[in-house]
């Protein structure tokens, strides 16, 4: 079949997603795979590469072949979302027919939702929505998040299917007015995602001792990270581990916070910050770490989250302590023995704890068995193809 993928990020620039790995598995699986996203020229950019089309892009699977179908904008930042809001739709529709595409798997909700709704209704095609983040919540700005939830209440009801990551965005998206809803979970590929040998390159480059006992935690660095918690702890903790370093490995926009924490109490020679890195380096961080941490504030946006970045932390052996959103919940019961759940009033003391314990090494080997019997990217793709085909039949 013939899929067009959508959303409303830059393709090139994101940090690898489900959008990539699954519109690169489904041209694996033989299917021809197209997507539209919407280019990012940085504060302002004439630069040919973000109006010019990419044949065959892959970022994952070697083999795979995507076609990159940039929107038409104006090249610069802020500007860029707001035009392809307008010229979206002719653009989309061209395609839908250009391509003779059979199947629309959207993710965007803003920017392009309108156009595409438009372009597929008016071509008798299936749009199929992966449904993940209630995203009015996630805007600051008050006005902004009541125009995008005047979007997400109109746009739900035209969905022919929506696949949402857990029980929390399936009711929330019938709340929305979505008809049809089903839950397929996020994925992880295991052959990536593994667990290595102490990467002492990297350890070296990075100013880690044999002795350090070392926390990392991985993905964005925003307000609800909890991170600020864990910072204003690490005096407590350094008494009972002295030599505790505390890797983070990502970026965001609460970065700079995190830093000036570090240098009012002192603690840079504890906290190592390395920034975004290859989807397919996490393996390599994740081999300094004993212990990976998802401190997340608990929030009426975050209690719905199942982050993908878990799965990805226990494929690669690693015990992880989180505290206990109800969408990981879902995906990693308590009963599983898998995620160690913990309240970030008491998550300090937790990892303290599991830092004395001899335990460390078994869960990790035992959360990486879970992950494969339940959350491949195979498993994913080929309950993701079954649907697009029931719907196009």
């Amino acid at each position: 079949m013939n899929i067009l993928v959508v959303h409303e990020v830059d393709w090139l620039k994101k940090v690898t997603y489900e959008i990539h790995h699954l519109s690169e598995l489904f041209s694996l699986e033989g299917h021809k795979v197209y997507a539209v996203d919407i280019p990012d020229p940085g504060n302002f950019s004439l630069n040919k590469i973000i109006r010019t089309n990419v044949e065959d892009y892959n970022r994952v699977y070697q083999k795979s072949s995507v076609k990159i179908l940039r929107t038409p904008v104006i090249p610069i930042k802020g500007l860029n979302r707001l035009s392809a809001y307008f010229t979206s739709y002719k653009f989309i529709k061209k395609i839908l027919s250009d391509y003779e595409i059979d199947i629309a798997f959207v993710y965007s909700i803003v920017n392009n939702i309108k156009g595409t709704i438009r372009a597929c209704k008016e071509l008798n095609i299936p749009i199929i929505h992966r449904t993940f983040d209630v995203v009015h919540e996630l805007m600051n700005e008050k006005y902004l998040s009541k125009i995008v939830y005047k979007i997400e209440k109109e746009s739900y009801p035209k969905f022919k299917l929506v696949i949402a990551n857990t029980p929390f965005m399936k009711t929330w998206s019938e709340e929305m007015g979505a008809n049809n809803v089903i839950i397929i979970s996020q994925g992880v590929d295991t052959n990536i995602m593994k667990k290595l040998p102490k990467d002492k390159e990297l350890q070296k480059s990075l100013k880690i001792s044999n002795q350090d006992r070392v926390v990392m935690y991985l993905g964005t660095i925003h307000s609800i990270s909890g991170l600020p918690v864990i910072l204003n702890s690490i005096p407590n903790i350094i008494q009972t581990i002295p030599n505790f370093k505390l890797l983070i490995v990502g970026d965001g926009i609460d970065l700079e916070k995190l830093k000036d924490i570090s240098k009012k109490l002192k603690i840079e020679e504890n906290i190592i910050f390395v920034g975004y890195v290859p989807y397919i380096d996490i393996p390599r961080y994740c081999s300094l770490a004993e212990l990976c941490i998802n401190p997340f504030e608990i929030t009426d946006m975050t209690k719905k989250l199942s982050p993908v970045k878990i799965f990805d932390l226990l494929a690669c052996g690693k015990p992880v302590l989180a505290t206990p959103l109800e969408g990981m919940l879902y995906d990693f019961p308590k009963e599983s023995n898998t995620v160690i759940y913990e309240n970030l009033e008491s998550f300090t003391d937790k990892m303290i704890e599991l830092f004395t314990s001899n335990s460390l090494e078994q869960l990790g080997t035992r959360n990486r068995e879970f992950v494969i019997k339940n959350f491949t990217w195979d498993i994913v793709t080929k309950k993701m193809l079954n649907e697009f085909d029931h719907m196009i039949k």
